[in-house]
C-alpha cells in the first residue's frame, strides 16, 4: 500500500550555513561537496536518494554529502520514503542548478625576446577575475617566460581556473663590428654567424643581396657602402646590425696629360684602380676607334699616348670607359693628349 507522504527537502551548504526548503535550492558549483536532507512524518521512515549528475559520498539516510560532477546543468535529486510498515510515498523530485565556469587561456605561446603577449581569459559568465599577480582585468600581458594563470568566478560564486604557458625564444647574437674601408689590398668578409640562426638577408642601400650564408665578402666600390644583415632563427626571432664600409683612397681621374714633353706627368695614370683587380680600361678616338685596352692594372698597363700598334696619337681629347666590374655602373670621360 502506498501512502504519500509530506517530504519536505531542505539542504545544507558545507561551509555556507546555508538551510532552506525545496523549493529554494540553491546553486551548487561543479566539483564541490554539499548536503542534503528530508523531513519525514516520522522519525523511524528510510529514505531512497537518487542523485542525478553527483555521486553520493556519504548517506545518513534522512541526509546526503554529494559530490557534484564538474559538467554544468541542471540535475535533479529525487528522495522516497518509506515508513516502518512498508508504506511507500510518492517520489519527491527538486532540481539544483550546478555550474561550472570555463575559461580558455590556451596552451603554450611563443614569442621572441622583446616582445610581450596579452592572454585573454576567455570565459562565458564571468563576474570577476584573478590573475597570478592579483590584478582582476579580463586580459594580462606577459613578457617574461614562465606558467599564468587566471580564475573566474562566476554570478553564483563558483570559480574556474586555467592555466598557460609562455616560452620567450632568444634572437641571434649578431656583430659585423665597427665601421670599416676596404682598400682591395685584402679580402674583406663580413661574418654574421650565430649559433640560433636559420637564415641570413644581406641588404644595400641599393638592393636585396644574393646572399644567404652567414658571410659576405665586401666588393670595393668607389664610395661608401652601407650594409645590413638581418638574421632569423628557427623561431622567426630577428636581429638585425649594420656597417659601413669606405673606400680607402680619393677616386680621381687626371682630365689631360703629356706624354713625352712632362716628366712628372708622361702617362696617363689613375692610383685608385689598384684596389679594382678585375677593371678593364678602354680609350677611344673621336671616331670611335679603340686606340688603348688593358685588363687589370698595373704600372706595365698605364696609357703612353699610343695606340694598340704602339703609334704616337696626336694631340686631342679621347674618350675613356673604365669598367671596374664590381657592380657599379662604368666610369666615362674625355682626357686630353698635350703635345
Amino acid at each position: 500500500m502506498k501512502k504519500h507522504l509530506n517530504i519536505l527537502l531542505i539542504v545544507f551548504l558545507i561551509g555556507l550555513g546555508w538551510k532552506g526548503y525545496a523549493q529554494d535550492l540553491p546553486v551548487a558549483c561543479g566539483g564541490s561537496f554539499a548536503t542534503y536532507g528530508v523531513y519525514g512524518d516520522n522519525g523511524n521512515s528510510f529514505f531512497e536518494w537518487d542523485i542525478q549528475g553527483g555521486d553520493i559520498i556519504r548517506n545518513y539516510n534522512d541526509s546526503i554529502v554529494v559530490n557534484w560532477h564538474n559538467i554544468g546543468g541542471a540535475r535533479v535529486i529525487t528522495v522516497t520514503e518509506t515508513s516502518i510498515y512498508g508504506c511507500e510515498g510518492e517520489p519527491f523530485r527538486d532540481t539544483v542548478l550546478v555550474t561550472v565556469p570555463f575559461v580558455d587561456l590556451g596552451l603554450v605561446v611563443e614569442v621572441c625576446e622583446g616582445e610581450s603577449y596579452e592572454f585573454f581569459a576567455a570565459a562565458d559568465n564571468a563576474s570577476s577575475y584573478l590573475w597570478q599577480d592579483s590584478t582582476n582585468g579580463e586580459t594580462f600581458i606577459a613578457n617574461e617566460q614562465g606558467d599564468y594563470w587566471v580564475k573566474i568566478t562566476d554570478e553564483y560564486g563558483c570559480v574556474g581556473s586555467d592555466t598557460a604557458s609562455l616560452i620567450v625564444n632568444q634572437a641571434p647574437e649578431i656583430d659585423l663590428g665597427p665601421d670599416t674601408v676596404n682598400c682591395g689590398e685584402d679580402e674583406l668578409i663580413l661574418d654574421a654567424y650565430a649559433e640560433n640562426a636559420a637564415s641570413y638577408e644581406w641588404w644595400t642601400a641599393d638592393a636585396t643581396l644574393p646572399q644567404s650564408s652567414s658571410t659576405y665578402e665586401v666588393p670595393v666600390l668607389t664610395r661608401d657602402q652601407e650594409i645590413w644583415v638581418n638574421v632569423y632563427s628557427d623561431k622567426g626571432c630577428f636581429a638585425s646590425d649594420t656597417i659601413v664600409v669606405r673606400f680607402c683612397g680619393d677616386f680621381e681621374i687626371p682630365n689631360a696629360f703629356s706624354p713625352g714633353e712632362d716628366q712628372y706627368n708622361p702617362t696617363w695614370r689613375i692610383e685608385a684602380l689598384f684596389s679594382f683587380p678585375d677593371v678593364t680600361v678602354d680609350i677611344y678616338n673621336r671616331w670611335g676607334e679603340r686606340v688603348f685596352h688593358s685588363d687589370g692594372y698595373s704600372s706595365d698597363k698605364y696609357w703612353d699616348g699610343t695606340d694598340q700598334k704602339g703609334k704616337k696619337l696626336p694631340m686631342d681629347s679621347y674618350y675613356y670607359v673604365i669598367d671596374l666590374n664590381n657592380g657599379e655602373e662604368p666610369i666615362v670621360g674625355t682626357v686630353t693628349i698635350i703635345r
